[in-house]
Formats: C-alpha cells, structure tokens, sequence
C-alpha cells in the first residue's frame, strides 16, 4: 500500500523566515505574478534554479462568478426567511430572477445546474 503524501515528500528540511508585510505583499506579488506559490518562488530564487511552469489557478472571473453564486444562495435563503414580510408576488419575481442568476453562473463556470 502506498504512503501517504505526506509521509513519501523527499523535502523534508524547514526553514522559517520573517517577513515585513511590505516585504511580504512584493515576494507575493512576484509569485503571483510567476504563477507559482512562494515557497516555489523562494526555493527557485535562492538556489538560482528555472521557475517550473506555471500552475493553472481560475480566473479572477472565474473566482468573482464563484463568489456570486455564493451570496446569491445566501439571498435567496434570506428572501425565504423574510417570506412572511413581503409581498408574495414580489418575493416570487426576486426568487425566480435569482434562479436566473444562479442558472447564469453554473453556465459561466462551465457546469451543469
């Protein structure tokens, strides 16, 4: 049975670093901007070796799609909760436009509803 990943790493040394968060916010940018995590980054850079390919990571259209789909199913869940305050009608036409909304996002992120 194979080991878990944890226990087959072949990086076992730690160093532990201190940043300043101006510091941190430029070695961020940098791996960011790399497409690579900063520890990828640090490595890389210190020991002078080529930055391996970046990682494929969402868009931040993909991300923001995500996140509306997300405080959509929190409106809808207050909108349901509000029912005895509102107007029927008009509780119904937010909740259908929702499910628009919601249909809109699974499609944007490529998903089937």
């Amino acid at each position: 049975m194979a080991e878990s990943g944890s226990e087959t790493r072949q990086r076992d040394e730690r160093h532990t670093v201190r940043f300043t968060p101006l510091e941190n916010a430029l070695i961020c940018a940098k791996a960011n901007a790399t497409g690579v995590p900063v520890a990828t980054f640090l490595r890389n850079t210190a020991l002078a070796f080529p930055m391996p390919r970046a990682a494929r990571r969402p868009t931040s259209n993909h991300e923001d799609v995500a996140l509306l789909l997300g405080r959509i199913g929190q409106l809808a869940a207050a909108f349901r909760s509000a029912a005895s305050l509102a107007d029927a009608q008009a509780l119904d036409t937010a909740l259908h436009d929702l499910s628009e909304l919601r249909l809109l996002c699974l499609t944007a992120l490529g998903r089937k509803p």
